[in-house]
């Protein structure tokens, strides 16, 4: 699995061709993982890289995959909250957040500390590209008792969209992961838990995260597919010399 979100590479080729980045502009990608995306656009448009994740494996993992890509002067990985980083407004073209908005608040905070965030950090008529969950349908209680959060962390897709326009951004483009998209994200971690398990049979804390694995696949098919969807929304950054709406 290349991205640890419901996304194709097909799809994130086609993202990225949307950006019209330019040689050297300056990308922020919040919450970065194994730099996938971030390493991608980098390869396409010869822009420079900032990836930042709290998480020290994953910037390992980054640094490593970049090192095998591309031009060590073309990006830097740090390991920090992004929260308290001292970056400076106004200083980049794109900012990205894909499936990391926790790292910007908890629960109903989210999303909308993202957008004002990464609309603080982008140059005015720069960009932003957020990729966030929404409820195809009201989720049933069971759904909610699963995966543990509160109704009110995901609103539906339009939604997402309305509240970075309430906010002043202007909505460029949208598009949501389909269902191929989600079963292979879904699946693979649940073959590689499954595979693992009968590498280490008598391992009991394996045998625990195989029990919770299969609890997630039920209620995957029972009520997420249905109900959880996924969206990648692009906004610019108006100057001040343009409407915002």
């Amino acid at each position: 699995m290349l991205f640890n979100i419901p996304l194709s590479a097909e799809k994130a080729d086609r993202i990225i061709q949307l950006l019209s980045l330019s040689p050297n502009d300056h990308v922020l990608d919040a919450g970065c993982g194994n730099g996938a995306f971030l390493i991608r656009a980098i390869e396409t448009a010869g822009v420079f890289g900032l990836g930042i994740d709290n998480n020290p494996e994953s910037i390992a993992a980054a640094r490593k995959n970049a090192a095998d890509r591309i031009p060590d002067t073309t990006y830097e990985f740090q390991t920090a909250d992004i929260r308290k980083e001292a970056l400076k407004d106004d200083s980049f073209d794109l900012a990205i957040c894909l499936g990391a908005t926790h790292a910007f608040g908890d629960g109903e905070a989210a999303f909308p500390n993202t957008i004002q965030r990464l609309s603080e950090l982008v140059r005015p008529g720069g960009q932003l590209l957020v990729g966030e969950g929404y409820w195809k349908q009201p989720p049933a209680l069971e759904y909610l008792h699963l995966i543990g959060n509160p109704v009110g962390i995901y609103h539906d897709h339009a939604a997402n969209i309305a509240f970075a326009e309430q906010h002043d951004l202007i909505p460029l483009y949208a598009i949501v992961s389909n269902e191929d998209e989600w079963d292979h994200f879904e699946w693979s971690h649940r073959m590689r838990i499954e595979r693992e398990a009968i590498l280490y049979p008598d391992n009991p804390t394996m045998a625990e995260k195989l029990k919770r694995s299969r609890r997630w696949r039920d209620g995957y098919l029972r009520w997420g597919r249905s109900t959880m969807g996924f969206g990648f929304y692009l906004f610019l950054k108006p100057t001040s010399a343009a409407p915002s709406k």
